[in-house]
């Protein structure tokens, strides 16, 4: 009995140790696991923290390419310009100096605008002739003949002399270029412009000077010739001319070749706003928009075409083509944004999107573009398809992201309406948020509460703080752009928003143009959040994003003369003649011509212009 009960003891003691060394084993297995999944999400977080440098420094370096590149002024037309020839068949020299109208058969010089002048000089055969025609502040015009150093009446002679030498001398130079371009396509049609076009000098030497600076550039052997004159060409064939339908296509073609991204974007932005263009006319848009150096420009230019966009194979190829070859994630992101807002896409068109989102280099920009679509999303399972390997595709580094987007699928799915909450739960929630420091979980949340978000001054308060704790601009501007999607912010909390701007505006404009042209869309504003808003486009330096955020206020609602006022100042930031141009003749319609301050304002920022014609056109708006 004793063996047995000392059997059974030994058994039990036996059992009792392998149990705790099982669950010795176990926990310490436990203890190992959990460490693991710590380092591998410290792994992920260190990925992820990388990725994000990388790719904001990629879009940094794009900003600044596109920045540096906006700087460099359109050469096309100074105040005086001065061409000289040497060429053995017909030396020449030429000084001028404002708008110059020509007689059709360009023998004779009709008209010259208010203070411009022709000078020309001309030596053949030992004998040297000088003419001075010039025209006083009404546009009186004087004539001053000389042969030699003796002043000779400029009628007959004068007159007959300037009749035969005055066809070459236009062949030659592009004097009273905007008179032979109306000459000649009312009279000849697109053709001859063209000819004309083809005729322009490639290898003379021209001078443009100014008060300021002189400097000479030599024109290569272009077969459109001289770039600054076939940008006059174009810029007066399309701006000063009704185009006939059959014209537009070759005239894009034109424009293709236009080396000047600010006169070229805005050539084709022209176009697509004044004519009611078909399915070949878009195309060649789409052709000509693709030829940009500037992802701000295609940005600009696709932001107007969204409202014309089609289902057309070309169309539809064309347009995500341009789309892949940007390279600022921020801007490509926009441009489909507003295209969703814009039109409702065929299921063709939805899987071309997904398919140019796959290419993005940034997960964080891909990934707030797949959250923005989903309320878009049709009811198809091949778009939704496509949809899920998009975001199968994104980096596991991003898995925090990834998962928000799984679950706003899920929620899209499961909900029948948006739900607001009460005050103390929206505040809660963005307490917590304040305790993370994962930029991904922060605007996980924040988007969360964009779709609670009240217009209380505790819960602006809370939420802002909560926003600006974030070191990603990217994260942030996308965070933003949801919240103003989401939500119609009144006078406080706008003034929070514009004030968070203040980080943005400096290194990455891109995002801040995107987020101003959402408020604009929330326009009337406070006094006190115009100045606000009109001081952020103030410390910008691009001209293509400036010059589209006043053509969005100039559009709005809202427009009055205290915000004309505002424009015309925020235009002085633009330092390309042919966009500030293009602002002011927008404006001019809300410029009262008897507010003797505006109007006065208006007319001296005009005439400060280095281009002649850019000027002229601004100042016939107010007449």
């Amino acid at each position: 009995m004793r063996a047995k009960i000392t059997h059974r003891f030994r058994g039990f003691m036996i059992a009792s140790m392998l149990i705790a060394l099982g669950v010795s084993v176990s926990q310490e297995a436990l203890a190992d696991e959990k460490r693991e999944r710590s380092r591998s999400r410290e792994r992920s977080s260190m990925y992820e923290q990388r990725d994000e440098l990388r790719n904001d420094y990629r879009e940094l370096r794009a900003d600044l390419r596109e920045s540096l590149g906006e700087m460099r002024r359109d050469l096309n037309g100074r105040r005086e310009i001065k061409i000289s020839t040497s060429a053995s068949d017909f030396p020449f020299d030429l000084k001028y100096k404002g708008i110059i109208e020509l007689s059709e058969d360009n023998k004779m010089i009709t008209g010259i605008s208010a203070d411009g002048f022709v000078e020309i000089n001309k030596t053949a055969f030992g004998n040297n002739r000088r003419l001075f025609i010039h025209a006083d502040d009404k546009g009186t015009i004087t004539y001053e003949y000389f042969v030699g150093k003796t002043e000779t009446a400029f009628n007959p002679e004068g007159k007959k002399w300037l009749s035969e030498v005055l066809p070459d001398i236009v062949k030659r130079s592009d004097l009273g270029v905007e008179s032979r371009v109306r000459h000649l396509y009312n009279s000849k049609g697109l053709n001859a412009v063209l000819d004309a076009l083809d005729d322009l000098p490639s290898s003379s030497s021209y001078s443009y000077s100014s008060e300021w600076n002189v400097f000479t550039i030599k024109t290569s052997s272009y077969k459109s010739g001289s770039s600054a004159s076939k940008n006059t060409y174009l810029k007066t064939l399309v701006f000063d001319n009704q185009l006939k339908s059959k014209d537009i296509v070759p005239v894009l073609n034109q424009i293709e070749e236009v080396r000047s991204n600010s006169t070229k974007g805005t050539l084709i932005r022209h176009i697509l706003e004044n004519y009611k263009l078909n399915t070949e006319q878009l195309s060649a848009v789409l052709d000509a928009t693709s030829t940009h150096d500037y992802n701000t420009e295609r940005g600009s230019t696709l932001r107007i075409f969204n409202q014309f966009y089609s289902d057309d194979f070309a169309i539809r190829k064309g347009y995500f083509d341009i789309i892949e070859d940007m390279e600022i994630n921020s801007e490509k992101g926009n441009v489909l944004k507003h295209l969703l807002k814009t039109t409702k896409l065929s299921n063709d068109s939805w899987i071309s999107m997904l398919q140019a989102i796959d290419e993005f280099s940034s997960e964080r920009e891909k990934g707030a573009l797949l959250l923005y679509l989903i309320k878009y999303m049709p009811d198809n399972e091949v778009v939704m398809d496509e949809f899920r390997d998009v975001l199968d595709n994104m980096s596991d580094s991003y898995y925090i992201l990834k998962g928000e987007v799984t679950t706003a699928l899920l929620d899209a799915a499961l909900e029948s309406g948006k739900k607001k909450s009460d005050k103390s739960t929206l505040l809660n929630y963005l307490k917590t948020a304040n305790g993370i420091s994962s930029n991904s979980q922060r605007g996980m949340i924040l988007r969360k509460a964009n779709r609670l978000f009240i217009n209380d001054d505790e819960v602006v308060d809370a939420y802002f703080e909560t926003l600006n704790g974030l070191d990603s601009e990217m994260e942030m501007y996308n965070v933003i752009l949801d919240l103003l999607n989401t939500n119609k912010l009144e006078e406080a909390a706008m003034y929070r928003l514009l004030k968070t701007l203040d980080r943005l505006v400096g290194d990455f404009q891109h995002g801040t143009g995107a987020v101003m042209r959402e408020v604009v869309a929330q326009f009337p504003l406070s006094a006190n959040n115009y100045n606000q808003f009109f001081r952020l486009i103030n410390r910008m330096d691009q001209n293509s994003t400036i010059e589209e955020l006043l053509r969005y206020v100039i559009d709005s609602s809202a427009m009055d003369e205290g915000i004309a006022a505002k424009v015309i100042e925020c235009t002085q930031q633009i330092d390309v003649d042919v966009e500030k141009a293009t602002v002011l003749v927008r404006l001019s319609p809300h410029v009262n011509n008897k507010n003797s301050s505006t109007a006065y304002i208006f007319k001296s920022m005009a005439k400060d212009f280095d281009s002649e014609y850019d000027k002229n056109r601004v100042l016939k708006t107010l007449n």
